[in-house]
């Protein structure tokens, strides 16, 4: 269930007690801006008044019939009609008063309203319509027919159309307000920058024309909060929401339905940071104060029930979510209302949730009733009928009725051709199950066929879309496509005996996907935008916009994209032409927006004879739906053979929970366990023979678990047999180096003044530490500089400019998120923290102690220069020519492990900022252990040894003298 949001347009513009108000407009000069394909499609929408009827007619039957199957496409937040009686527009709207205050309504102004209340519903179900609706309201409230073939454009010079002297206030105010509608109308086709554009000029012409504190801003901050939340702007969300609500209780709207609405939608924005039980209390806040103005069982109310209820299903609450959808369903019949559209689409939730929770006896009943009030109030064309009957076939292949489940797919898969096309992401979900009923049935090539189009196509689309995205909306969008590719991942592995192919296959996909989150994207899109380089950012700005285009488009219908005269070939051409431009002006954005094209034959021809290359892949077991249970895959690719060999460890979950649990007590007890060898690396090991050197790229808990340091039953560890270099992807294996300078320039931080507080133990042995690498590093040609006591601050941190070499020896930390109890650790505000694992891993400089203590409010996350350097701070540092960072500090290895991501933390964060390998440690270590090994590797590498050769024998030097893995096994180094 894709979930959007629906932006609630509060209505609390203030009351007058006016006379009628006067259309004395002036004079307008419409055609100075009419143009003529917007004067061609209106001619077609308005020539007759039976026509304008019959577009009233459908679009107030979608208003009543459609309301919940908003909620069905997936949009969250409750939506309001301005019916309230107290705020409506209606009354706002130069109404006059006789002599008993009661409001006069003059038809003109119900008529306005009623269009614009027809297009406020319109908006996620018709632009095209409501935007002719927004037109005509205009044209009424001008007495102007022409308003009906304007373009949208000219709403917002409407300035130059109207002598602003002669419009009266309550004219200002509408005027706004239909601003403020095609602001969120544009947002809803999901043109995201155009929409923010168009929402801060509606706020500036309401501070210009009304006030600057006029009550109608408390819905437009609350609106731009959504425009740029659904940006990925959560600390901007955050902020203009706290002006909505601040200008609400300034004029005492506390508790009233507006200040509900804002609450709701501050409730989604928690919801979608992951913050699920804030989001909880929050939509129940909304719902206490909208309680007040709206009847407990009255729709409106409803509507905040379904969306706490969507909250819960988001969160995994299923049973909330139940019983929710449950009473909603119960009231309904109570009301007779068991044959409306809306009850059939809480029927289709209620199934949704059922089917989620494993709780199948009554889903197809509910599916197959939803299934007839669609047919008989719509078609079976409709996408709402296609869409449940897209859940029945889920139903069927989830229970294993496969002959049910090929004929019903197979009749929305065709539906979705004729009403979407093949690049509708609905399609090659129902094609993505349709791969599963032939792998499930035995017809094993069609099922290859399926998921091969599938994956294609899903990663053609991530190619041309992900550069146009912040990080966030990748990681949105990315979580909808990756389930296809763990179902092949368990296609693959089932039949791996019987067709080797599909390892390679795997092997491939794992190549090109691993690790797509965490790239180098935002940092080129930084730069750009945050350059002088005026014509590359407008260049780059538009191009965001043709792809933000271009993904709308494709989940248009093909009578949609008719309808809205919009050519498909024609904004893919414009697109691809917009990004040749770019890559021509700029070869870092060319680079850092395609997908990876290493393969496998790349990866062969750079192994030696005694080597292997091996991708670790953790993934759910998927049995007709995926499962608790989790397995870890092992392909291992040598130059010898056509296909990778697997190995296959079934108990993923444990390996994850009770044996990482005994890893760590393994460690911390300085202790031998070789069970440990055998659950994580004993199958893998028996098909190494006679090899020497294992490149390992890691996932899951195998970030967490040094394999060279496990203990083998014949009292040996894995390292005497073998050598291993670790690797994000091994793709890295062959990832170009020319970038990296030959000038031999190192900078060394050391030994911090922590500060006078004493939460911070001193590090003595990391100032004899730098002082004898130093010495090394000098005496073979470095200019170093080192940064030691009050000296190794974040500021001079920030001033690296690509060393070659970069050693930090201090207090390393990552912080589970549950660990973040406070109001703010560390000078982090707990909620960004939660939200981003970057700002919970770090390294502490000079003063760090100053962000310690107390939690103080003024060490707000912003802070430059507080002492603590995050990992999201260092995405931002200049070290594309730096060959190694040295990060001699404890759990710098550590940070948040994400399935196919890797680990987000400092290692990442150096590596994205342009390191080419990186030494990280996976626990605490002693000073005395730690300078050594750091000596030891530095004395090896300057001899003229490579980096890995230089660190495998610096390990087994520091064995010697400390032979416990708990010493030598502590640091590892990437790539």
């Amino acid at each position: 269930m894709k979930q959007l949001i629906i932006l609630s347009l509060l209505t609390g513009f203030s009351l007058f007690t006016t006379t009628q108000a006067q259309f004395n407009l002036g004079k307008l000069k419409i055609n100075d801006f009419v143009k003529q394909e917007h004067l061609d499609v209106a001619n077609e929408l308005f020539d007759t008044d039976s026509q304008v009827e019959k577009l009233r007619a459908e679009q107030l039957d979608k208003d009543t019939s459609f309301y919940n199957y908003i909620f069905s496409q997936g949009n969250r937040a409750s939506f309001f009609a301005n019916r309230d009686s107290q705020e409506s527009l209606l009354y706002t709207l130069g109404a006059d008063y006789d002599g008993k205050g009661e409001p006069i309504v003059p038809e003109i102004y119900e008529q306005i309203f009623e269009l614009n209340r027809t297009a406020e519903f319109s908006i996620y179900i018709n632009p095209e319509i409501a935007t002719y609706n927004f037109m005509e309201a205009l044209a009424l409230f001008t007495n102007e027919a022409s308003y009906a073939m304007i373009s949208l454009d000219s709403v917002f010079d409407i300035r130059d159309l109207l002598d602003m002297d002669t419009v009266s206030l309550e004219e200002k105010y509408a005027i706004g307000k239909t601003m403020a509608n095609i602001a969120i109308m544009i947002h809803a086709e999901g043109k995201y920058n155009l929409s923010e554009e168009l929402i801060n000029q509606t706020i500036s012409y309401f501070q210009e024309e009304i006030g600057v504190n006029c009550i109608a801003l408390a819905s437009l901050y609350n609106n731009l909060a959504v425009i740029v939340q659904s940006q990925g702007k959560y600390t901007e969300a955050e902020e203009y929401f706290q002006k909505s609500e601040d200008l609400l209780l300034s004029k005492n709207k506390k508790n009233s339905l507006s200040h509900a609405i804002q609450t709701s939608n501050k409730a989604l924005y928690y919801n979608e940071i992951g913050q699920d039980e804030e989001a909880e209390k929050l939509i129940a806040t909304a719902m206490n104060m909208a309680g007040e103005e709206l009847r407990e069982k009255g729709r409106d109310n409803i509507s905040f029930k379904i969306n706490q209820g969507l909250i819960y299903y988001s969160a995994g609450k299923y049973e909330q979510a139940e019983q929710l959808f449950n009473e909603i369903l119960e009231l309904k019949q109570k009301r007779m209302a068991r044959n409306q559209t809306d009850y059939a689409n809480v029927e289709n939730y209620l199934a949704s949730v059922l089917l989620e929770s494993g709780k199948t006896d009554h889903v197809q009943t509910l599916l197959d009733d939803a299934l007839r009030i669609f047919a008989k109030k719509y078609n079976e064309e409709h996408p709402a009928y296609i869409k449940t009957k897209h859940n029945l076939g889920k139903y069927h292949l989830y229970r294993g009725q496969y002959t049910e489940a090929a004929t019903v797919l197979n009749q929305v898969n065709e539906a979705y051709i004729r009403y979407f096309g093949i690049h509708h992401p609905d399609y090659l979900r129902s094609l993505e199950d349709l791969a599963v009923v032939a792998w499930k049935q035995g017809n094993y090539n069609l099922a290859n066929e399926r998921f091969k189009q599938v994956i294609s196509t899903n990663l053609t689309q991530v190619e041309q879309n992900f550069a146009a995205m912040s990080e966030y909306e990748k990681g949105q969008y990315w979580s909808q496509i990756r389930p296809s590719i763990l179902k092949f991942y368990n296609y693959a592995s089932e039949r791996a005996i019987e067709d080797p192919a599909l390892l390679t296959e795997m092997y491939n996909i794992q190549l090109k996907t691993k690790g797509i989150l965490f790239s180098a994207s935002s940092k080129i899109r930084n730069e750009i935008l945050n350059s002088n380089n005026e014509s590359l950012k407008a260049l780059y700005l538009e191009w965001q916009q043709s792809k933000e285009d271009l993904l709308l488009y494709y989940t248009y219908s093909k009578a949609q994209l008719d309808q809205l005269k919009i050519n498909l070939d024609d904004a893919e051409t414009k697109a691809n032409q917009l990004e040749k431009a770019l890559s021509k002006q700029s070869a870092d954005f060319a680079a850092a927006n395609k997908l990876p094209t290493t393969t496998l034959g790349e990866i062969k021809s750079a192994l030696a004879p005694t080597d292997v290359a091996i991708e670790t892949i953790g993934f759910p077991v998927y049995k007709n739906s995926f499962t608790t249970h989790k397995k870890y895959a092992f392909l291992i690719a040598d130059p010898n053979t056509l296909h990778p060999a697997l190995a296959i460890l079934d108990n993923g979950a444990e390996l994850d929970g009770k044996y990482a649990k005994g890893y760590q007590n393994m460690v911390r007890l300085k202790i031998d366990n070789p069970i440990l060898y055998e659950q994580y690396w004993q199958p893998v090991d028996q098909k190494l023979g006679g090899v020497k050197n294992v490149h390992l790229s890691l996932d899951g808990v195998y970030f967490q678990v040094n394999i060279s340091a496990l203990k083998k039953p014949d009292n040996t560890y894995v390292a005497d047999g073998m050598n291993f270099h670790l690797y994000a992807s091994t793709r890295d294996l062959i990832a170009p180096k020319s970038n990296k300078a030959t000038a031999k320039l190192a900078d060394f931080f050391g030994y911090p003044d922590y500060g006078n507080e004493g939460l911070l133990a001193a590090l003595p042995g990391t100032k004899a530490e730098i002082e004898a690498i130093s010495q090394i590093t000098q005496s073979n040609g470095y200019t170093v500089k080192s940064f030691m006591a009050k000296n190794a601050t974040e500021d001079n941190f920030k001033k690296i400019a690509s060393p070659s070499l970069l050693h930090v020896a201090t207090h390393g930390f990552f912080l589970q998120e549950s660990e973040s109890t406070q109001e703010k650790v560390l000078g982090i505000e707990v909620s960004q923290a939660a939200a981003n694992p970057l700002l919970r891993s770090g390294l502490m400089l000079a003063n760090a102690e100053q962000a310690m203590g107390g939690y103080q409010s003024t060490n707000e996350v912003s802070t430059a220069n507080n002492g603590i350097l995050t990992a999201y701070e260092v995405l931002t540092l200049d070290l594309k020519n730096t060959d190694l960072v040295v990060l001699s500090a404890c759990e710098t290895g550590l940070g948040e492990i994400k399935s196919g991501e890797g680990v987000y933390g400092l290692q990442r964060a150096f590596q994205v900022a342009g390191a080419q390998s990186v030494v990280m440690s996976l626990w605490k270590v002693s000073d005395e252990a730690t300078k050594s090994l750091m000596t030891y590797f530095y004395h090896e590498w300057m001899s003229g040894k490579s980096k890995s050769e230089a660190f495998i024998a610096a390990q087994k030097r520091l064995r010697k003298d400390f032979p416990e893995p708990y010493y030598w096994g502590a640091f590892v180094l990437m790539n």
